[in-house]
């Protein structure tokens, strides 16, 4: 029993059943028939089951057994007793004016559409709706001499795209393009594409090219041949213009249709590519139509689905199991005569087996298999053994979702390191396509102590490196001058180009804002030059600034000078010579030495230990080395008369070649000296370092041989509590601090309130020319003449630039005196001009090569805004003045650092001094 039902019970059952389920099951995409050359899916019979009684308890007991299957076969069950008052109840008469030309296909077709497999509907039947729709309607009436204007209006309200009158589109299109000169320009390619003939705009139906292409192209029924086109086809299907066609072909046309959405919908593939959609349908239609008759439109719809199989030889998926009781029999109208259901496996083999006679002979009965069905047995009320009438389950990559995991799964194996690659990028600030679009970029990703970095070079905004903004701000400028630069040289081939490559550390694991500007300093010193020397008005050579970041700490510089720069310099013959070089430690030092293999003169703007000269011919240094240094710093502790000088430096032999030089050049000129010193290595950071204040020591000196980022610290542990602070010694820095005197973050901590601060300076006339300079006009103390008036001048306006700029508060240079470290590299850049000045003398006017630049450096005796500066003894400046500058109260930003030593040339052999060889 099934609920209350009766499952009926006969001979041949079992048989019956299983060729029914068999039936149901959809062959998979490669299997072949035994006895046809078939490939994939197999014709389906026509299954009419005579009864003798109707409606008919097997099939609405099979009903049953198909709404119990899991997964579910999508199937439709229809008493034919009840079609006409179901289509009476669905179309009334103001719903459509006369109802459909085959009721029983209606009704099939609004059972079918609500049917889902899985999460999908079977189909929407857009083919059999829109001739349903035509059939149904009658042409509107519509003015013109244009007779396809009302077919166009009907079919645009099937598509629901119905078109506006043109004073309401007239009216969008103004709301959308208010401008008058748009809308008239609009017009006049509207009026010219009218002229030209483009009339079959106009004649379009948004929405049918699938349906129409098919209805003209695809199928022969109606006769669409006789129509020029698809509007004229849709037009000898609507009331008032059928009549005059033959009925049964329309009616062909739509069986035709209807089947065709079914082909669609099971269709397994688009042309070459899988539609997925299909391979999900995993079992055939199958379709209960209880009760047929003659009258009642079921015979009707039998023969025409017989002919179109038969007309058309295309497959579908559709299973009609039809059963009737009325007799006489469709059986004998067909001349055929129905098996008994223990014969039903033998007959469909028999049946496939003379389907391709009968269909080539277009035979009435070519696609019906009659069954006899026999009275059911009283005393057997259920099913016993019955096959599961359930869809095979969908191969895993046809289910829902699974294709996309696997493309995901796949794009993202293939993609991620793409991905990963982009994200590392961005976050080092590095251009993905700046060297396939610019022949001046080159830029890697390579690993600086665990952090990603983006090291390379550029001259131009594709690629800016570092992350903070006012070091980013100058590295635009500079490259806006290299576009100005070259403008120059288009206009006047007479300047020559030369380029500067800027060498330094701009790239960092962490915030360091001293290390950032003071780059910036640099870059804003060689931008000073640059605006001086592009300017219209001047005759000498162009200068162009490319920028190259070798990772913290030059980690990756000698990687990219071998491997970027390299190949640069053998292609770019402009560039004369390199400027910068961060710190004295080991990775430098082969860069230099690999420069000067190269022969290009190098420029170190802030390096000072003394080996370096040593490594290249072709290697300058503005700065005077460690030895200057520590005689310096034993010139001022004899000149301060100190009793002892105790040397606090972190743990030595760490690749600082800076320090370790430092520490031994000094140790050993105190010594010579007969200077007393000690040394005290703190292992871990200064805040090891013991208070000075424990004990009265006025009288003697401490020297810091560290970097910046220490020295903060070892002044907290230096003046440690300390309650007067008359006991302290004196506070002497190495050079490497400027960066620290140059922040004002470093300098905030309420802890160093009141501590008297002395450090070396590289460029400390141009820091004692103060605050006067920043405003244009050197103080007249340091007597610097025309260099420094024509620094201070370009100075204050660029200075002007920064302040007024969007960069943060935090990154806007607020000291009272220029940058040391920007006047440093102006005079380099200076260096390298003259150069080429003096070797154009030489040269007749020709560009010379960057080996003569070396030459011509030795040459120069140049005067600067940093003082005078004079190779021909020697590569490092060891004639240069070096000061040593105080500022009494290093935690008030707004002091300006005042000179308290100094040896060295000042700007001119008779310029004034005092005792301490300051500027008098």
């Amino acid at each position: 029993m099934t609920g209350s039902r009766t499952e009926p019970v006969f001979p041949g059952l079992s048989v019956l059943l299983e060729v029914i389920s068999k039936l149901c099951d959809r062959p998979g995409f490669f299997y072949r028939s035994k006895t046809e050359e078939v490939v994939g899916d197999q014709p389906l019979p026509l299954l009419y089951l005579e009864s003798e009684e109707s409606p008919t308890a097997f099939l609405r007991t099979l009903e049953q057994k198909l709404d119990e299957g899991r997964p579910a076969i999508p199937h439709a069950y229809v008493d034919l007793s009840a079609v006409n008052a179901e289509v009476d109840k669905r179309w009334p008469p103001e719903a459509r004016e006369t109802p459909p030309l085959l009721p029983l296909l209606d009704v099939l077709c609004h059972q079918l559409a609500g049917v889902h497999v899985g999460s999908e509907r079977l189909t929407r039947f857009d083919h059999y709706r829109l001739v349903d729709w035509l059939t149904s309607k009658r042409l509107p009436r519509k003015p013109g001499r244009d007779d396809r204007a009302s077919v166009i209006e009907l079919l645009r309200q099937w598509t629901g795209r119905t078109s506006e009158n043109g004073e309401a589109v007239n009216r969008a299109v103004d709301a959308f393009i208010p401008n008058l000169v748009t809308r008239l320009g609009l017009g006049l390619v509207a009026w010219v594409g009218s002229k030209a003939g483009f009339r079959w705009l106009g004649k379009r139906v948004p929405g049918l090219a699938r349906e129409s292409k098919w209805f003209m192209r695809g199928q022969n029924f109606a006769l669409p041949n006789h129509s020029i086109e698809f509007l004229g086809f849709a037009e000898r299907l609507t009331l008032g213009r059928r009549e005059s066609e033959n009925e049964e072909q329309i009616k062909l046309l739509l069986v035709h249709a209807f089947l065709e959405d079914l082909r669609i919908a099971y269709r397994r593939r688009r042309r070459f590519l899988p539609r997925r959609a299909g391979w999900r349908r995993t079992a055939y239609i199958p379709v209960l139509l209880d009760g047929v008759t003659e009258d009642n439109g079921g015979w009707e719809l039998l023969e025409l689905i017989n002919d179109v199989r038969n007309e058309t030889g295309e497959l579908d998926p559709l299973l009609v199991i039809a059963a009737s009781s009325v007799q006489p029999a469709l059986s004998q109208r067909l001349g055929t005569t129905p098996v008994a259901p223990d014969d039903t496996e033998e007959a469909l083999a028999t049946w496939k087996e003379e389907l391709p006679r009968k269909r080539q002979m277009l035979a009435p009965d070519a696609r019906y298999l009659m069954i006899k069905l026999p009275s059911a047995s009283p005393d057997k009320k259920k099913w016993k053994n019955a096959p599961a009438f359930r869809a095979a389950p969908v191969r895993w990559l046809a289910r829902s979702r699974r294709l996309e995991a696997i493309i995901a799964a796949a794009a993202a194996v293939l993609l991620l390191p793409g991905f990963v690659t982009v994200q590392n990028h961005i976050e080092a600030n590095c251009s993905i396509v700046g060297s396939a679009i610019s022949r001046g970029v080159s830029t890697r990703l390579m690993d600086v102590d665990g952090h990603v970095e983006c090291v390379g070079y550029s001259d131009n905004s594709s690629q800016v490196f570092g992350s903070n903004p006012r070091l980013r701000w100058t590295q635009q400028a500079v490259f806006a001058q290299n576009e100005e630069a070259e403008r120059l040289r288009a206009a006047d081939t007479r300047r020559p180009l030369v380029s500067l490559l800027y060498f330094s550390s701009l790239t960092h694991p962490d915030t360091n804002p001293d290390a950032d500007h003071s780059r910036a300093e640099e870059l804003e010193g060689m931008l000073l030059k640059q605006r001086q020397q592009n300017d219209k008005s001047n005759s000498g050579p162009l200068l162009r600034i490319v920028v190259a970041n070798g990772g913290a700490t030059m980690k990756r510089a000698h990687e990219v000078l071998t491997n970027m720069l390299t190949p640069l310099l053998e292609e770019d013959r402009s560039i004369i010579g390199v400027i910068g070089l961060d710190r004295s430690v080991a990775q430098t030092q082969r860069v230099i030495a690999l420069l000067g293999s190269l022969g290009v003169p190098t420029i170190g703007t802030t390096l000072t230990e003394a080996s370096l000269p040593s490594l290249s011919a072709t290697y300058f240094q503005l700065i005077p080395g460690n030895v200057r240094q520590a005689d310096l710093v034993r010139r001022f502790a004899q000149h301060l008369g100190v009793t002892k000088v105790t040397i606090h430096h972190p743990k030595l032999g760490r690749d600082d070649v800076y320090l370790d030089n430092l520490v031994t050049v000094l140790g050993q000129e105190l010594a010579r000296s007969k200077v007393h010193y000690e040394t005290d290595e703190y292992a871990n950071g200064p805040q090891e370092v013991p208070s000075q204040c424990a004990e009265d020591h006025s009288r003697e000196m401490v020297f810091f041989a560290g970097r910046e980022e220490h020295f903060g610290e070892f002044l907290r542990a230096v003046g440690k509590d300390c309650y007067d602070k008359n006991r302290l010694p004196r506070i002497l820095a190495d050079d490497a601090i400027i960066r620290f005197i140059a922040q004002k973050g470093s300098r905030s901590h309420d802890s160093l309130a009141g501590m008297r601060v002395s450090y070396v300076s590289m460029a400390g006339l141009v820091a004692i020319a103060g605050r006067s300079c920043v405003d244009g006009k050197p103080d007249q103390q340091v007597r610097g003449g025309l260099p420094l008036n024509t620094f201070c001048a370009g100075y204050s306006v660029l200075a002007g630039e920064v302040q007024s700029s969007a960069l943060p508060p935090e990154d806007k240079p607020v000291k009272p005196w220029p940058g040391e470290h920007l006047a440093v590299a102006y005079d380099a850049a200076g260096l390298f001009l003259d150069a080429v000045r003096n070797a154009q003398l030489r040269l007749e006017g020709h560009t010379p090569h960057r080996g003569a630049i070396g030459g011509e450096l030795r040459e120069l005796d140049f005067f600067g805004a940093t003082g005078r500066t004079n190779f021909k003894a020697s590569r490092v400046g060891e004639t240069r003045n070096f000061t040593i500058l105080e500022i009494a109260d290093i935690h008030d930003f707004g002091q300006q650092p005042v000179c308290v030593y100094l040896t060295g040339d000042l700007y001119g052999p008779d310029s004034p001094r005092r005792p301490d060889g300051c500027p008098a």
